[in-house]
């Protein structure tokens, strides 16, 4: 088993070695430091010295200490960190850096520098038949008992929890310890060892799966990816519905857990996290059930697919163009329903009843990753009412008349080839009118291009009499007049004579 050591001679000083993934994947070392240091230098340096990497020292009381031209010494493939005063406690210290092979840290106080062999001969931690975690260690101590400590570690956002200590065991040993004290989850293994004169730590390289007894069965159908670049993990519902989802870094260290409540959870990584491993797990009261780490690629598949340019149609048949690359195959939900699926290129024809529709399409590669396509379509095949507050015979003596009704909003009225304004669907018109029989056409006009027609007639009459009073009437109108005229005349001209 890969090993991280870390060691301190009677003024402090510490070693480390482990195995960096050409990933830049932070690792993170935490050693526990049994006094205070007054003048405290970390020495970092990696394998690969032409590759650059970045220092990050946490104190016990989170202070971050970041390697700068300030407080460092730069060097090919080395760095070394003036913390000043190291207080007890524990310390984390993190490299960063894409391929940088193996990763050299130690340290001590300043006046002696020297890095000195690691006690620890030895440490493994490995599961059990029965279940248990057997931890066994080799320590080279002047004495036949030392301070020794176990903690299990899954990542710093969750810290690390002690399986083990015992402040006098033998220098040389194994124990089995419970693994029903852990949720079921990966963990690797920091021995810490205090001999009397100095302060050793060794850290397994390898996570280890660690299962519950009690543990709840894997999730069934497990499928994660990502759609238009945000990534996802979801499943099928469990029995509990209760589940935690837990990120982790390439390495298998823990970015963090998360209790959710449904079978689906939107991944947000760090930022510019392009890939992140994700699994997902089963709660039933306090066990934790048992999981797959998955791997999910931030990646967008290329393609097109394309509906009808229109939103409305009168039209049952809608035509799909699909364009996508021959790894991948496409897929269309109308309504939340799969009509099409597993698709190549090529043109299809949804049918789709009357009525408003949501469509989404997806691209999708052999990964999970999708590219989505969506629409909102109404097709209707329904003409618009059309409504008038005149019967379909009418007569009048006006020489014009109102036609007033109503259709379904955003319609198109015309009267007799004439375009209407529209109010919330309702319309009126003033029409003049030639004397006689005057046909009046109201044609409605929905988005779709349904047209409904409604068809009256007005005839304009001459008043009382019917036509010849407009030849009669005017004659009688005058001899009228002229009698009148001249009886009035009459009567001055008599009175004039007597």
């Amino acid at each position: 088993m890969k090993k991280c050591t870390l060691s301190a001679p009677l003024v402090f000083a510490f070693f480390c070695l482990l195995p960096i993934k050409a990933s830049a994947a932070v690792r993170e070392v935490e050693v526990y430091l049994y006094q205070e240091y007054a003048d405290c230098i970390f020495f970092v340096s990696w394998q690969n010295a032409d590759q650059p990497a970045s220092v990050r020292i946490t104190a016990p009381d989170g202070t971050e200490i970041a390697a700068t031209e300030e407080n460092s010494e730069f060097g090919r493939g080395r760095v070394e960190v003036n913390v000043g005063t190291a207080v007890s406690g524990y310390w984390r210290v993190s490299v960063d850096g894409d391929g940088l092979g193996t990763i050299s840290v130690n340290g001590g106080s300043r006046k002696d520098t020297s890095v000195q062999h690691n006690a620890i001969q030895s440490f493994t931690a490995e599961m059990a038949e029965d279940g248990n975690i057997r931890l066994g260690w080799d320590v080279a101590a002047g004495q036949d008992t030392v301070n020794l400590s176990v903690a299990a570690v899954q990542g710093a956002s969750n810290g690390s929890r002690t399986v083990y200590q015992d402040y006098s065991v033998s220098r040389t040993g194994t124990v089995t310890v419970s693994a029903d004290n852990l949720p079921t989850g990966l963990y690797r293994f920091n021995i810490q060892v205090y001999d009397g004169s100095g302060q050793y730590t060794l850290t397994t390289e390898d996570a280890l799966y660690i299962r519950q007894t009690e543990a709840p069965e894997k999730l069934e159908n497990v499928r994660a990816g990502s759609i238009d670049g945000e990534m996802y993990i979801t499943w099928d519902p469990g029995r509990s519905g209760n589940y935690v989802v837990t990120l982790y870094d390439e390495t298998l260290s823990v970015l963090k857990s998360e209790y959710v409540y449904e079978n689906f959870y939107a991944i947000t990584p760090e930022e510019g996290m392009e890939r992140v491993k994700v699994s997902a797990a089963a709660v039933d009261g306090n066990n934790w059930g048992e999981f797959d780490v998955v791997e999910v690629v931030k990646t967008i598949p290329s393609g097109i697919i394309s509906f009808p340019e229109e939103e409305v149609t009168k039209e049952s048949v809608i035509p799909v163009h699909i364009e996508c690359p021959s790894e991948t195959t496409a897929g269309v939900y109308i309504d939340g329903k799969l009509l099409l699926e597993n698709a190549a290129s090529g043109d299809y024809d949804l049918n789709l009843a009357e009525g408003m529709h949501e469509a989404v399409a997806y691209i999708e590669d052999i990964n999970g990753n999708m590219s989505t396509f969506s629409k909102s379509i109404t097709v209707d095949r329904t003409p618009p009412a059309v409504k008038l507050n005149s019967e379909d015979m009418l007569k009048t003596v006006s020489d014009s008349i109102v036609i007033e009704g109503s259709t379904e909003p955003n319609a198109t009225v015309m009267i007799n080839g004439v375009e209407q304004e529209l109010g919330s669907g309702s319309f009126m018109v003033k029409l003049a009118l030639e004397k006689g029989m005057n046909p009046v056409t109201v044609s409605a006009y929905d988005a779709a291009g349904n047209k409904s027609v409604k068809t009256i007639t007005v005839e304009r009459t001459g008043g009382i009499g019917g036509k010849w009073t407009g030849f009669i009437l005017p004659g009688i109108l005058f001899l009228a007049l002229a009698g009148w005229y001249c009886r009035l005349n009459k009567k001055p001209k008599e009175e004039l004579a007597k």
